[in-house]
Parts: structure tokens; C-alpha cells; sequence
């Protein structure tokens, strides 16, 4: 599918965070936890959409939050003094209803994207007009529980006809990142829906069918790099790998090297097979490698080189450590939780350290 990619003029950027986050209960609220590489989920979120395809952001927060947490200074921390923060007092309806809020409180015209802070992904141009961002589940081994997503239907003109809630419609899922050419034409539609709908929960799609039905364009925009993180398990999952690994060298890394008896440091380092592959592993899906050592600083150099000559890139490496006992420690909590540190002690020169971290992953 061929994108037809957005000119020049700009849109508003909804990130809707209104939600109560129950599917990640006894944390803070999932936009505001914090991903191993330092960023706030929202803003990981939001850099998934161009940065370049809109000037104005607008972000929607509970007021419990907002009391409890001091959400909009936080958010001015994270997105700067141009962000625009609206402070919810009711409860919606739902994702919908929050976005219709949204409109009308910010009072926004023309062109808008709202975007989900459970889902990150590649940046991709977005298309002109409405559109819909989709990741193919053929492509998307590790999506976890499919039948709870929105699926769109697409016909041979590569255009959107229906989306579907909570039923496998197709091979094309909704990834949390929806394009509208009019807000007054949203706001129109979701109207109509609330007469209709009493009390129910109404979802975007919801009013996507209803627009689509009137005759609205809606063009699928195709992802890649797609993370999911809707619940507090994927959210887990996603974190779990990520971890830090701190790790002596000799009799670890390396064959177990001394200042004093054979081998030297200063010889050649002889790897250990079985471990280098499985550091390698744990590297290749995201973790980060510390490396201590009783070493000397004048073996910086040398160490370093044999680290990188089998393929393990240090976050740092740690020299002159005491030749004793070690301890790591690390506080818990519900999105990180216990234990948050585990120590593994491997006899020298053993092979089997994956097998002491098999449950790790």
C-alpha cells in the first residue's frame, strides 16, 4: 500500500490520557511509567507520529492525576512550555467521548491526529485526509491478545470500509494512531452517535464507521516496529529483557586471568563459548552489559578490545574492583516488580551461566 503523504500544513496531535488505566492496576498511570531507556511512555508514544506533521499538542489528563501527580507540570517537563494540558473533571464515555472533549475544550479546527500511549512504532508520513495507522498481524509474531484489538477492513482500492472491535475482521490491526481531515466533521459524528448510543462506551472506530458510512475517505498507513504495551503484562514483557546486566569478567566472560599465576592479564584473553553466545543474546534483545572486574585501569585498553572482538559492546566497564564479595541492589515496585535484583554466583570457568538465566527471558 502506497502512502499518500501529508504536504507542508500541520495538524493538531491529541494524546488522550484520561483513562482510568485499569489494565495496569497498583502503578501510576501507564502514559507516565518510564521505559528502560529513560523516556516517558507518552512521549515514546508520541514520537511514533512525524514530528514534523504537526504544531500544536494537546494533552487531556484526569484531575485526579493532575491533583495527585502535578501531571501538566510534568508534561511541560517532558514536551516543553507549548504543550497545552486539559485538566478533565468528569469521566467520559470513552476514548471517543475523551476525544470529542478534547476538540471542543482546545478548540480545534481542520486536520487532527490522536494518538494512544499504549502503542509505539516507527514514524511513518501520514497520509492526506483521514487515515487509520495498522500493523499487519502476519508481521507481528509477537502481539499479544489479538482478539482484543480493532481490525480494519480494507478493499481492492486500498482503501478503509469498516473497522471492527474485539473480532479478527482481518489481517490488519488498529495500532492507537487515527487521522481526521475535519474536527467539526468528528464532532458532527460523534453527536449523532451519543443520541443514539445512551450510555454506552463509544470508540473511535465507532465513529470512523459512522464517517465512513457517510462517505468519508479513510486510507490505511502501515507500520513497522510495532511494541505494544496495552496491558500490564505486555508492558512486562516489553521491560522484562531490557534489564542490566552487571557482570564480573574473569571466570565469566573470559577463562579466569591473574596479576599473579597463569594465565596473566596480559595474555591473550580465551573466551567462554557458551557464555559470550548467551551475553550476546541478552545484548541482541535489549539488555545492557556492565562489566566489573579486578583489573587494573592499565588493562582498560586490552579489555575492552577482547570484549568488542566477540561482540559485546560495554555500557561500562568497571576496573580496579576488590577481589571479594559483591552485592547488587535495586528497589521494586508494581511496573518493576520483585525481584528487581538477582544475583547469580557460577563456579569459575563454567559454560552453563544461560542456564542459571534461562527463566530471565
Amino acid at each position: 500500500m502506497e502512502s499518500r503523504d501529508r504536504p507542508s500544513v500541520s495538524l493538531t496531535l491529541l494524546l488522550p490520557c484520561a483513562g482510568r488505566s485499569s489494565r495496569y492496576p497498583g502503578t501510576r498511570p501507564k502514559w507516565m511509567l518510564t521505559l528502560p531507556e529513560g523516556n516517558l511512555a507518552l512521549a515514546r508514544a508520541a514520537a511514533s507520529v512525524p514530528a514534523g506533521s504537526y504544531d500544536r499538542v494537546l494533552i487531556a489528563v484526569r484531575a485526579e492525576h493532575e491533583a495527585k501527580y502535578r501531571a501538566g507540570d510534568l508534561l511541560r517537563r517532558v514536551f516543553g512550555p507549548s504543550v497545552e494540558v486539559l485538566v478533565l473533571d468528569r469521566d467520559t464515555r470513552g476514548p471517543a467521548d475523551t476525544v470529542a472533549e478534547m476538540l471542543r475544550q482546545g478548540e480545534v479546527t481542520g486536520p487532527f491526529a490522536i494518538k494512544d500511549a499504549d502503542s509505539f512504532f516507527d514514524p511513518a508520513p501520514l497520509p492526506k485526509g483521514s487515515f487509520v495507522a495498522l500493523s499487519d498481524v502476519r508481521r507481528s509474531p509477537e502481539m499479544a491478545n489479538v482478539g482484543a484489538k480493532s481490525f480494519a477492513v480494507i478493499n481492492e482500492n486500498e482503501l478503509i470500509v469498516e473497522m471492527v472491535e474485539k473480532s479478527l475482521a482481518s489481517n490488519f490491526v488498529s495500532v492507537g494512531l487515527y487521522g481526521f481531515a475535519d474536527a467539526a466533521t468528528y464532532l458532527s459524528h460523534f453527536d449523532e452517535l451519543s443520541k443514539q448510543g445512551g450510555n454506552n462506551e463509544i470508540f473511535v472506530s465507532h465513529v470512523l464507521n459512522r464517517a465512513i458510512a457517510a462517505g468519508m475517505v479513510v486510507s490505511p498507513l502501515l507500520i513497522s516496529g510495532l511494541i505494544d504495551v496495552g496491558t500490564l503484562e505486555d508492558w512486562r514483557r516489553h521491560v522484562r529483557p531490557r534489564g542490566t546486566i552487571v557482570t564480573d569478567i574473569d571466570g565469566v566472560v573470559f577463562e579466569n586471568h591473574s596479576r599473579y599465576f597463569p594465565p596473566f592479564w596480559t595474555e591473550p584473553d580465551r573466551p567462554i563459548g557458551a557464555n559470550v553466545e548467551a551475553f550476546r543474546n541478552w545484548q541482541a534483545k535489549g539488555a545492557q552489559l556492565i562489566f566489573m572486574t579486578a583489573r587494573p585501569e592499565e588493562f582498560r585498553e586490552k579489555t575492552e578490545a577482547a570484549l568488542r572482538a566477540v561482540g559485546l559492546e560495554p555500557h561500562a566497564l568497571i576496573m580496579d574492583c576488590l577481589h571479594g564479595r559483591r552485592f547488587l541492589v535495586n528497589d521494586h515496585a508494581p511496573s518493576n516488580p520483585h525481584p528487581a535484583a538477582v544475583a547469580i554466583n557460577t563456579e569459575r570457568n563454567s559454560p552453563m551461566l544461560a542456564d542459571y538465566l534461562k527463566d530471565w527471558l
